[in-house]
């Protein structure tokens, strides 16, 4: 509640009120304003839908801001008030520049402490220095023309290098990151290191010395455009072409070649109104003037100079017709008032007519004035030097300054007339007579420009006190029309900080329920996808499941059929061998018969032949049967193996699929409280853009005449004070 000062209150926070209740005379409008202001200032604070509503995130291992924002931010559709809608588009991209500052303030933070720990172990005494830094001494600098790189020359040769620095080129940070690089390239492993290490290391270093390369050439090409680059030109101001600084004249404020300077100045000796020289009214100096232009236009500037720069007033030029030339100030006669030309003639320097041979100029209205003042004096002239001459006392004989005497009643030579002392008397009477009446006009006018003066003094002292009456009712007219302006204008104040707060508790009111909105959308998109990707993690393993199934029922039933093919051959080599024996048993048999044929006991020998004939049969075939079994064993173990090797990989399949989707359940959860942090930020930074917004509508919006602080409220509240 703000008390007004003609003891009414108004109401400025939350409450029921109509425009008729501002409606009121004010004793001091800026008693009210100020009640205004301390009402505006002392307003309690609002709670922001986002202390109660979000809950602290934990992002500490998280780099929140390298996920995109939650789509559901976006969405607004019910939204119409363009403030609001301001508000929604600038708060994301305000959130992203604030957080891209943050990440850019980091990562120089971290490559500085990446830096300064380098420097430490450099400047380790335990260590000596990897790359020695060789000053040579008392050797003169080498030259560095266009085509020499201007970076620190590196020579990498065995296990030292060898560095030579310019230090007006390269800068400390770059030799740094420099000696860090290539610290780490030559590195020495005490255990010896790995064929991917080294070839890693290989490549890294190629890359590095190809980019090296690279930028020595850009650097080459930066060196040779700023040693031939137009900057070192100057621009001529008339002709806009660029000459080289050696070929241009600098004038007080610009540049112009020798041509348009030449031009310059012909066009001011050939036309007064372009006299003096200037550039941008700055008159050029006369030295530079000389200096640069030809010897022919050197004179015609000099002879205009000697007659230019004297005043056109002063100026006389030579009376005779056919001359007409400029009479110079060092010839001029000031006493005589004639002036001479270079060809001897005189000229008069009052009425600028032939000279008049040592008589007055009769056009001289200094010598006029002087001629009627000897008139009413009763001044002589000398007849010879033509002097004026006045008697003071004695007789009527006088002696002019120039030794010649003559008398004063008559004017002729002393000796030739008649004249009386009387007749000099009466002379001397008129002339008082006439310098009375002379002194009577002129107080008589004295005393009419006296009255007419304080007429003049009494109209205009009344006029002043009408006009200062008409003044002061001026003024109370208009503090009265300020006063019911101002009063107006407070209450029109009071009514419009009412409408911005109305105003704006509505859009905070439409805000909280669209974070509301934004935050179930977000909180329903986050369990969708935990849905999709729970349900495509089931998917992805019973598939899996499925199919390693298949293949274990597809590797038992090839392991059976190998079995049976290999148990098949041994069978069938079993039989081949048999049949062969067979016949070596027959064979074997008809010769013992061919040779025990007709003998003594023969048929016992050969049964005895034949008895150990199958008994080594039967002993090679139990070999065989054993070498059978064993092979078969062996086959059997090899299947085993395969079908072990085959169950690894479907082991590792499976692993890699449950790693896989263990992963992305965990880039769910980072990306789930990335996103929460997202929506926090962002509510955070449109509440803050709508405090803003408000307080820039209520003080950036409000008349200047209230302002506390402006030059206008200062005067006005002099006004009211007065």
């Amino acid at each position: 509640m703000a008390v007004l000062a003609s003891g009414r209150k108004l109401q400025l926070m939350p409450g029921s009120f109509t425009p008729e209740d501002y409606i009121d005379f004010y004793d001091n409008p800026f008693d009210d304003l100020e009640h205004l202001q301390a009402a505006w200032r002392d307003r309690e604070a609002l709670i922001p839908w986002s202390t109660n509503n979000l809950s602290d995130v934990d992002v500490t291992h998280v780099d929140w801001f390298q996920y995109n924002p939650p789509a559901a931010l976006r969405k607004a559709t019910h939204i119409t008030s363009q403030v609001l809608l301001d508000i929604v588009s600038s708060s994301i991209e305000n959130v992203k520049t604030q957080a891209a500052e943050k990440h850019r303030l980091k990562r120089e933070g971290k490559e500085q402490s990446k830096l300064a720990e380098d420097t430490a172990k450099k400047l380790d005494k335990g260590k000596g220095p990897y790359l020695p830094i060789i000053i040579p001494q008392d050797k003169p600098k080498p030259e560095i023309d266009d085509r020499t790189p201007r970076h620190s020359i590196i020579s990498l040769s065995g296990s030292t290098s060898t560095v030579t620095t310019t230090t007006d080129i390269s800068s400390k940070p770059e030799k740094r990151r420099k000696f860090a690089i290539r610290k780490f390239f030559q590195r020495s492993h005490d255990k010896g290191e790995s064929s991917a290490t080294g070839s890693t290391l290989e490549t890294l270093r190629k890359i590095y010395e190809s980019r090296q390369m690279n930028r020595n050439s850009i650097s080459d090409a930066t060196i040779i455009s700023k040693t031939n680059s137009p900057g070192d030109l100057v621009e001529c101001v008339s002709c806009l072409d660029d000459f080289s600084p050696k070929e241009v004249i600098k004038v007080p404020c610009h540049s112009y070649c020798r041509d348009c300077f030449v031009r310059l100045i012909s066009a001011a000796v050939q036309n007064e109104q372009q006299w003096p020289p200037k550039c941008c009214l700055n008159q050029i100096p006369v030295q530079t003037i000389v200096r640069y232009i030809p010897s022919n236009l050197k004179k015609t500037f000099q002879k205009r100079s000697s007659e230019w720069d004297i005043p056109v007033a002063d100026r006389i030029y030579c009376s005779h017709q056919g001359c007409s030339l400029l009479v110079k100030p060092q010839n001029i006669d000031k006493k005589k008032r004639e002036g001479t030309c270079d060809n001897r003639h005189a000229t008069c320097t009052v009425c600028r007519d032939a000279g008049h041979k040592g008589r007055e100029c009769e056009r001289d209205p200094d010598m006029e004035m002087t001629n009627i003042l000897a008139e009413e004096e009763g001044w002589k002239r000398c007849f010879n030097c033509n002097a004026l001459v006045e008697h003071r006392e004695a007789c009527q004989h006088m002696t002019c300054r120039c030794k010649t005497q003559f008398c004063y009643v008559c004017g002729q030579r002393w000796r030739t007339c008649e004249c009386t002392m009387q007749q000099l008397y009466d002379l001397k009477a008129a002339a008082d007579t006439k310098r009375e009446q002379r002194q009577f006009r002129e107080q008589t006018d004295a005393e009419e420009l006296r009255q007419i003066l304080l007429q003049i003094e009494e109209f205009e002292r009344e006029e002043a006190l009408k006009a200062e009456m008409l003044r002061q009712e001026q003024e109370r007219l208009e503090e009265e029309r300020r006063q019911s302006e101002l009063e107006e204008r407070v209450r029109q104040e009071s009514i419009r900080r009412r409408d911005i707060e109305m105003k704006y508790r509505g859009l905070r009111v439409a805000l909280d329920q669209l974070h509301e909105l934004q935050q179930i959308l977000v909180e329903v998109d986050q369990e969708e996808m935990d849905q999709e990707l729970a349900a495509e993690t089931k998917t992805a393993k019973e598939e899996l499941g499925k199919k390693q199934e298949a293949e274990r029922s597809e590797l038992d039933s090839l392991m059976m059929t190998k079995m049976a093919d290999k148990e098949y051959a041994l069978n069938r080599d079993f039989q081949i061998r048999a049949a062969g024996e067979h016949d070596i048993e027959e064979a074997y048999h008809e010769k013992l018969q061919d040779y025990w044929k007709d003998k003594k006991d023969g048929e016992k020998e050969i049964e005895a032949a034949m008895l150990a004939l199958r008994k080594r049969m039967d002993q090679r075939q139990h070999i065989w049967q054993k070498w059978k079994t064993e092979a078969m064993k062996m086959h059997e173990a090899s299947l085993q193996e395969d079908w072990a090797l085959r169950e690894e990989l479907m082991y590792s399949t499976k692993h890699r699929l449950d790693a896989t989707y263990e992963e992305k359940e965990r880039e769910s959860t980072r990306r789930k409280a990335a996103e929460k942090k997202w929506l926090e930020m962002v509510i955070l930074e449109r509440e803050r853009l709508m405090n803003e917004s408000e307080v820039q509508e209520v003080e950036g919006d409000a008349d200047s005449l209230f302002a506390p602080d402006s030059e206008n409220g200062r005067d006005d509240r002099a006004v009211v004070a007065v």
